[in-house]
């Protein structure tokens, strides 16, 4: 079954316009759900087939001031009638001066043009300034592939329209939970051949913690190469039969020990059909779907709950990479009852975990943060003492916290002195301080 634009799913529909946009150093990927449609549409090159995969590069033609996109740049290029330039993403986070016939170009901007240019094959059926949450997916999220995608998102003048990036493997989480149930019931194994080499990615859960914590395993397997097309025919058999045998190999290994329910072939290593024998090992007592839009499918999802914070996911803590791992907060009291006030939460991107509030001190110059980790790991606390404070009765001082991270395991916190109104007056002094959820 191809993971085209008539799948069926159980996801929420979206109360607004969102779109999903995955991308990488050789092709980008378009998905988009209309309001009150609950399943996401995969934008084609041409009209009436799939033809999902855009070529992600821009080409400037040489007899004129035109830039061409896509396929048309790709042929273009290779008909030696345009420049071609590729790696746009990598060259933007780079900050790489392209230079194209003498002229030179930022690479951001180049990048924000290729949005462009392809963002407008959602028209007719959406017009780019409707949408109001946009997704990037990308192989690995980081400070610079963020900053690089803000500036050239920024470029494309969509005001009111939010922008998340989420990496690959989230993407894998938010389109597994979108789909009927009895697909995920058990282990999810996505094999990725959109490289060089097979990459495969494991959705697993954890029933047992609350919420229902999901991990997203990935694994690389650099032998298991995309074929090379010969003109000798018998080397050409050879070759498919032993990258076959590779590849059930790897199927094996990874298959071994986990009670796997659903199989996922995506990327263009896997045309030609010459998986034959792994695809029997792949198919005992297993669902196997082969396509090449389910992350930008995924990246979909995830703009629509991240906008309406509302769907499955939400009753899922994913623990990717680039995930927190454990929840962060403190007790206090409030009216008198003892409470908990949430700080951080785990299953969030760490990039995106930022918390400011303010609160009395109970003791005298500290407090108390509760580390509550979710792979089972014991509860622990971190006692912050504000050195040099001013002496003062419990609950006259307030204090102003902001809290974020610098990387998935590290906190940070800045605190500040804010007295107690007239009676003891603001002092402003400021403390800072860092320890690992590890």
């Amino acid at each position: 079954m191809f993971l085209g634009n008539k799948g069926r799913g159980n996801g929420q529909a979206a109360s607004c316009a969102v779109a999903g946009y995955d991308m990488d150093g050789s092709y980008a990927q378009i998905s988009y759900c209309l309001p009150g449609n609950g399943q996401p549409e995969t934008v084609s090159q041409t009209a009436g087939e799939e033809e999902f995969l855009i070529p992600a590069m821009l080409a400037r033609c040489t007899d004129r001031d035109l830039w061409l996109y896509g396929k048309e740049a790709r042929m273009s290029a290779e008909k030696g009638e345009a420049t071609a330039v590729t790696d746009l993403l990598e060259k933007a986070v780079q900050k790489e001066e392209v230079f194209v016939g003498g002229q030179s170009f930022d690479p951001v901007a180049l990048l924000s043009l290729f949005f462009k240019r392809t963002l407008s094959l959602l028209s007719p059926a959406l017009a780019p300034g409707k949408i109001r949450a946009f997704a990037f997916t990308v192989e690995e999220v980081t400070g610079p592939v963020i900053d690089v995608l803000t500036q050239a998102f920024s470029m494309l003048g969509l005001k009111g329209t939010r922008l998340y990036v989420v990496g690959r493997a989230e993407s894998f989480f938010y389109y597994n939970i979108n789909q009927p149930a009895e697909l995920w019931a058990r282990d999810v194994l996505l094999c990725d051949f959109s490289g060089p080499f097979l990459k495969t990615l494991l959705f697993t859960l954890n029933r047992r913690t609350t919420p229902t914590a999901a991990f997203v395993e990935e694994a690389s397997f650099p032998h298991v190469r995309r074929l090379e097309q010969t003109q000798n025919e018998d080397k050409d058999r050879h070759q498919r039969e032993k990258l076959d045998r590779f590849f059930a190999d790897a199927s094996g290994q990874l298959l071994r020990d986990r009670n796997v329910s659903t199989v996922y072939l995506i990327g263009e290593g896997f045309e030609g059909e010459w998986y034959q024998e792994s695809l029997k090992l792949l198919c005992q007592g297993r669902r196997v779907f082969l396509g090449n839009n389910l992350y930008s499918k995924g990246a979909c999802y995830a703009a629509a709950q991240r906008l309406s914070g509302t769907g499955p996911g939400t009753e899922y803590a994913f623990l990717g990479k680039d995930m927190i791992k454990a929840n962060v907060g403190m007790h206090v009291q409030r009216r008198g009852q003892e409470a908990y006030l949430a700080l951080l939460d785990a299953g969030t991107n760490w990039y995106e975990a930022k918390k400011e509030c303010e609160f009395l001190l109970e003791e005298e110059n500290g407090f108390t943060l509760r580390i509550t980790p979710l792979n089972g790991k014991e509860v622990r606390e971190v006692v912050v003492t504000l050195k040099g404070l001013a002496k003062r009765p419990p609950r006259m001082t307030r204090i102003r916290m902001r809290m974020d991270m610098t990387d998935v395991e590290t906190v940070r916190i800045s605190m500040e002195d804010l007295g107690f109104g007239e009676f003891y007056p603001a002092t402003h002094q400021f403390w800072e301080e860092t320890f690992s959820l590890a």
